[in-house]
């Protein structure tokens, strides 16, 4: 029963991704998209469906089928590519994405499967505040944030996290 259910929660992960997907191209013509609704939650539990045979015919059979879904995907793409204008690549990855959320629902990681879901929703449909953001981002902002990085993900774990000088009251890891 709790495979059953897994891979319940891998179909919901795609139909969650295939919804934000077909909202985004709902004014396009019938057929005209590479993956919708159903592809998607078709490819959430085709990672969750290879994930249980991967179970019992070992992990490479995983890898192999998400390179072929690469490869099909891609052709689609470029099938996709000749009649359309744009050259963004986000369904396929967004396919890809899928695919593995499903693979990790079944593989007793449905947690972190469904937070990723929800993140890759939240992404996708955040397009045009993302877009209109870089747009108005001035160059002086980016690199501020780019050296706040730095110093929080590189230097930060390197400071010493003990107390110096008197009474040990300066801490390094403390003051940033």
């Amino acid at each position: 029963m709790e495979q059953l259910t897994d891979l319940g929660i891998a179909l919901a992960l795609g139909l969650l991704v295939g919804i934000e997907r077909g909202w985004q191209e709902r004014t396009s013509e019938e057929g005209s998209r590479v993956a919708g609704i159903r592809t998607f939650g078709l490819l959430g539990l085709l990672g969750g469906l290879w994930a249980l045979l991967a179970e019992t015919m070992g992990d490479l059979l995983l890898g192999v089928s998400f390179m072929a879904l690469t490869a099909v995907l891609i052709a689609a793409y470029l099938s996709d590519r000749r009649s359309a204008r744009d050259i963004g690549i986000t369904t396929l990855v967004a396919g890809l994405v899928t695919f593995v959320l499903g693979a990790l629902a079944v593989r007793g990681q449905a947690h972190i499967a469904i937070t990723g879901a929800v993140i890759t929703v939240t992404l996708l449909s955040l397009k045009p505040t993302l877009h209109r953001w870089l747009r108005h981002l001035e160059p002086a902002d980016f690199y501020a944030a780019l050296k706040l990085l730095l110093i929080s993900v590189v230097l930060l774990p390197v400071l010493p996290n003990r107390g110096y000088g008197p009474w040990a009251a300066l801490n390094p890891y403390q003051v940033w």
